[in-house]
């Protein structure tokens, strides 16, 4: 089934030098020497392909508030990066554990079980058979020139954009042509008869940034967008 999104949201965080676990169990807090992230799994809505991840960042009354919210501010970094929808409560003292925290409530778009999570809020993108995990753009257009004067018989032409982080595996092109489908919580568009016609990658300090475009013969909608 795949590396499970509380492990992908674990696995981030660590990468971004913030020490992270699931959640304690019983809510208990260990002894800490420096800020840490609880992850847990939140509310799974599959009517709407949403799944919640809560993360508490935690520290030590010594390190003062100014760390846990130094904390947060990265880990809502590193979680907008990933795709998510992030939402940073303020910060508070739990007297009992002597302990500063934070909660962010981060929404991701797909269900668990999925290759996958989508980068844009409401959509995932799928290439054929390939979801595609590091969507942070999709947009389509369709216009007429001087060979095409009809708008009626113009092709539908698209910019696929992606980040994709450090030790990133990309998955193999798809043979041409191929479809795109656009998922989103009313239903579906799927683009068919695909071929690329560009392509510019470009590196970043946060991986390698990727755009593509195309263009599709066909377009169909099932359900309500």
């Amino acid at each position: 089934m795949g590396q499970t999104i509380v492990s992908k949201v674990i696995d981030a965080l660590t990468r971004a030098d913030i020490r992270a676990d699931e959640a304690y169990p019983g809510s208990r807090i260990p002894a800490l020497t420096g800020p840490v992230a609880a992850v847990r799994l939140g509310k799974v809505d599959r009517s709407v392909r949403t799944t919640a991840v809560q993360i508490v960042v935690m520290s030590p009354a010594g390190t003062g508030g100014s760390v846990c919210e130094a904390t947060a501010l990265r880990a809502v970094d590193t979680l907008q990066d990933m795709g998510a929808t992030c939402v940073k409560e303020i910060c508070k003292f739990d007297e009992m554990a002597d302990v500063f925290y934070i909660e962010i409530s981060a929404a991701f778009f797909g269900t668990p079980g999925e290759s996958s999570w989508s980068a844009g809020p409401g959509y995932s993108i799928t290439i054929g058979a390939q979801a595609m995990e590091h969507v942070t753009g999709f947009a389509i257009t369709r216009k007429t020139d001087e060979e095409v004067t009809s708008i009626g018989s113009a092709k539908w032409q698209f910019t696929l954009e992606e980040l994709l982080p450090p030790g990133t595996s990309e998955p193999a092109d798809p043979s041409e042509p191929f479809t795109i489908t656009v998922a989103r919580s009313g239903g579906e568009e799927l683009l068919s008869g695909c071929t690329w016609t560009s392509a510019r990658r470009e590196d970043t300090l946060k991986g390698i940034g990727q755009t593509r475009t195309g263009v599709a013969t066909g377009r169909s909608v099932m359900g309500i967008l």
